[in-house]
């Protein structure tokens, strides 16, 4: 999700999406509209730092 880097959203929507990865909810929704599960170490199920840009 594409986001100012200066929002103050940012922490909160990662650890929504880091808690969908571990709860399983990511992967289901993943199978539902690929039709296959996600790899077991992809990015999909694995929650991740919020990603930072090279100044």
């Amino acid at each position: 999700m594409m986001m100012p880097k200066s929002s103050d959203k940012i922490e909160k929507i990662n650890d929504i999406i880091s808690e969908m990865k571990k709860d399983g909810t990511m992967a289901k929704l993943y199978e539902k509209w690929l039709g296959a599960p996600p790899a077991a170490d992809s990015v999909t199920v694995t929650p991740m730092p919020v990603p930072t840009s090279a100044d």
